[in-house]
């Protein structure tokens, strides 16, 4: 999923920003969230990850220790993949941006409230096709349909796939979710070269077995979780 972040000094400002993101999610079937807005440069700093999936809308002028083009710039030292929006009433200092390299996907001017809402849903929707564009043609993630929605997975974050009572649907289990789409557990192990399938109904991913337990015949994930492995699996994954 996308995670929005916001970073806004005037408070008034910032509330606008998120009623204009919220009411975007709201209405577009996106594979999207706000996941921070704040007025402190500092506490974004602190959630900075390189994640790929993220889009950073930024005031320039921030009432703080660093402006935004400075915030940005330290964004950029830790993840060069998201996608930065500036919010401003400072144009002139656009062409600064260019000497930071900060591959600024877009610049929106505070001057004019009535088409705020309009430039918030332009940049999001392209900010989402770009993002998604670039998981398109990486290894590091893998794509399902879920509903209306297709999800792109990042592969480290996978813990394991599970079929469930459901004919040809699966679940993906991620460390804080969970994410069903159709398909065969056959199918599933090919996704991805460190999956394996160590049950009739389980797909693993090789980079979370903590322990393997032949006795019980049981997997031990690296989030804390079980689940069950053959005996003809539990050996080979013993050899690896």
């Amino acid at each position: 999923m996308i995670e929005v972040y916001i970073c806004e000094d005037n408070v008034k400002q910032l509330n606008a920003l998120v009623e204009y993101v919220n009411k975007y999610l709201l209405i577009h079937n996106a594979d999207m969230m706000l996941a921070r807005a704040t007025t402190e440069p500092n506490l974004l700093l602190k959630n900075i990850s390189n994640k790929h999936r993220r889009i950073y809308l930024l005031d320039i002028s921030l009432n703080s220790q660093i402006n935004g083009i400075e915030l940005a710039s330290k964004i950029r030292e830790h993840d060069m993949n998201s996608k930065i929006i500036f919010v401003t009433t400072h144009v002139e200092l656009a062409m600064t941006t260019f000497r930071y390299h900060l591959e600024v996907l877009d610049f929106i001017l505070k001057d004019n409230p009535e088409e705020m809402q309009l430039r918030i849903n332009q940049v999001l929707q392209l900010a989402e096709e770009r993002i998604n564009q670039d998981i398109h043609i990486s290894p590091e993630y893998i794509r399902v349909k879920s509903g209306e929605l297709e999800r792109a997975l990042r592969i480290k974050d996978i813990l394991f796939i599970e079929s469930s009572a459901t004919p040809h649907k699966l679940t993906v289990h991620l460390f804080n979710s969970q994410v069903s789409y159709y398909g065969t557990i056959k199918d599933a192990e090919d996704l991805a070269p460190n999956f394996f399938r160590c049950h009739k109904s389980f797909v693993v991913n090789k980079d979370h077995i903590q322990s393997i337990n032949k006795k019980t015949r049981e997997l031990h994930l690296t989030d804390g979780e079980t689940i069950m492995c053959s005996i003809s699996a539990a050996r080979i994954l013993s050899k690896t």
